[in-house]
Formats: structure tokens, sequence, C-alpha cells
């Protein structure tokens, strides 16, 4: 809702919204894993055979290697996804303030949050770094932390247009990263 104060959104972050957030956030590890796993379990059956067998059946043997470093780094990457599922959950869980419902004032000058009695403000300085995902923005105040604003907390398509405008004009370029 657009108010003199500024752009004001609301909601509760579910458990698989939280779930979600850490899979997005933990995308660029998972991915740099699995290629790094794919690569180096290939090397490790790769070069010793290549002075052990002949050109002919070695082409079969490097077949063989890159199905199984496939499997090997597809094995990783869903013990990582679990790994981080499980550990969401936990933590999601364990913190009652994330469950509760949450209001958003974003205005030129900050953002507002208020949960219950409480209230917190961060400027547009404080950012790190902004992220828009498919069904989420992901605001952050830390390498770890940030503000997750789920995309059905706005009330329209041009609520999420004026966010957007807002991020453009406030947070520096090479901050933000929109899809």
């Amino acid at each position: 809702m657009l108010t003199e104060k500024g752009l004001t959104v609301n909601g509760t972050v579910t458990k698989e919204e939280f779930t979600t957030f850490g899979l997005y956030h933990f995308k660029k590890f998972h991915t740099i894993t699995f290629y790094f796993v794919l690569v180096v379990v290939f090397l490790i059956f790769a070069i010793p055979t290549s002075t052990m067998v002949e050109l002919d059946v070695y082409i079969y043997f490097i077949g063989l290697y890159g199905v199984i470093s496939l499997v090997s780094s597809l094995l990783v990457l869903l013990i990582g996804r679990t790994a981080v599922k499980v550990r969401t959950s936990k933590e999601y869980k364990s913190d009652p303030l994330i469950q509760n419902k949450i209001t958003y004032t974003i205005s030129e000058n900050d953002i507002q949050q208020t949960f219950g009695r409480s209230a917190g403000y961060f400027e547009w300085s404080n950012l790190r770094s902004v992220h828009e995902n498919k069904d989420m923005f992901r605001l952050y105040v830390s390498k770890s932390k940030a503000i997750i604003l789920p995309k059905r907390f706005f009330d329209s398509s041009s609520e999420i247009d004026q966010f957007k405008k807002l991020l453009r004009d406030q947070v520096d370029d090479r901050k933000v990263k929109f899809m």
C-alpha cells in the first residue's frame, strides 16, 4: 500500500519461503561445488588410467568416468541441498520473530521493519546487495543476513514496480541484481 510515508508491505514469511531463501543463498556455492566435484572425480580416475590402457579402450573409460563423476556431483549437490533444507527448517522453527507478521515501510530515506512492538531501520547505504528472484526479493544487510520480501507481500505488480524503482534510485547499480 502506498502512503505518504512510503510503500508499506506486510506478511509472515512461511517455512517454505525461508527454505527457498536458503537455497537461493547457497546456489552459487552449490554450483561451484558441483563443477569442482565433477572435474576432480573425473581427473582422479582419468589420469592414472591414461598410462595403463590403449587409446581405443581409454575412450570407453573416459565415458565411464564421465558418468561416475556426474553421478558423484549430483549426489554431492543433493546432499548439499538437503542439508540447507534441514538447516533452514530448524532455524525457522527456532526463531519466533521470523514466524510473526512483519510490516515494512519503504521510503526514499530508509526501510522500516516493524514486528509486534519492535521496530528496526535500515538505511539504503546499509544494503550490501539486492537480489530479485521469481518469488522474492533478498536485501542483504550482511554477508548472510537478509531482509526477505516475498512478492506476495505486495498488493499488486505496480507496487513491485514502485519498489524496484526505489531500489534503482537508492542503491548502487552494482549491488542490485534484478531478474
